[in-house]
């Protein structure tokens, strides 16, 4: 069961971010998140909840430095906690302004399995140190998980339909690219209410779920830009992650009657 749990709790993390090859798709100068956002997610299985994402942002100093402070903790609830015992956490100090990190950390533990790492980024010289593995060189400028998550709800602008995305990210100690389409608007109903949100594919690693559609996510259409569902068919079966509430919104969420 080692990650099976965490994917789908963590997976509305991963999906569209920085560094885009798309020249339509530019970062807004006016960030559509603030200090003191909350975000919550819950992992169902149907009708059993298994899992919850909490992610919590705020300001700090960091070497002298103004970044965004986030903390995201998921971890399996209920039956399934007592089964699994999944507890997820992962930390990003990450800068105000070009929303590069510097700081990362990992800390998973699932059953019997651990994996701790610490990366520090620098993003001038495209290198890193990882606690784990050492020195590192990229190819490119990279974003954490954390990072990514709140970099991408700046660049969902003026896209086409169809339309695919590259993202360059640095994840389970490694570098990793990601490849998302745009698949047009569709509104859904949550526990929050009914929201016109972006509906977006990833292609997925193989192995992992059904097929490389099998991962659908949605985004608020509205100038928040949040996260509001992931689903995913596993070969164990279907999961579902849902913001279940929200605080410290820049703008009202848009909730249709």
């Amino acid at each position: 069961m080692k990650n099976v749990l965490y994917i789908p709790v963590f997976c509305i993390l991963f999906f569209v971010g920085p560094n885009t090859k798309i020249k339509s798709q530019q970062t807004s100068d006016i960030k559509p998140f603030k200090s003191g956002e909350n975000l919550k997610y819950i992992m169902s299985y149907g009708w059993i909840k298994g899992g919850e994402a909490k992610l919590k942002m705020e300001k700090r100093l960091y070497n002298g430095k103004q970044v965004y402070y986030v903390k995201a903790v998921g971890k399996t609830i209920g039956v399934a906690h007592s089964i699994y015992h999944v507890i997820d956490i992962y930390e990003s100090w990450f800068d105000v302004n070009s929303g590069l990190p510097y700081k990362s950390i990992m800390d998973l533990t699932e059953a019997k399995y651990k994996n701790y790492n610490v990366v520090h980024y620098n993003q001038a010289k495209k290198t890193l140190v990882s606690k784990k593995s050492g020195k590192k060189r990229l190819k490119h400028k990279v974003f954490d998980i954390i990072s990514a998550f709140y970099h991408m709800r700046q660049s969902l602008n003026n896209l086409k339909i169809g339309q695919k995305v590259t993202i360059h990210t640095y994840f389970h100690d490694d570098p990793w690219d990601l490849v998302v389409r745009y698949k047009g608007n569709e509104t859904i109903k949550t526990e929050v209410g009914k929201i016109n949100c972006m509906k977006f594919k990833p292609v997925v690693e193989k192995g992992t779920f059904k097929d490389e559609n099998a991962l659908d996510i949605w985004i608020s259409n509205d100038k928040n830009r949040v996260p509001v569902r992931a689903k995913m068919k596993f070969f164990v079966g279907s999961f579902k992650t849902d913001l279940v509430e929200y605080s410290g919104l820049v703008y009202p969420l848009k909730i249709q009657k």
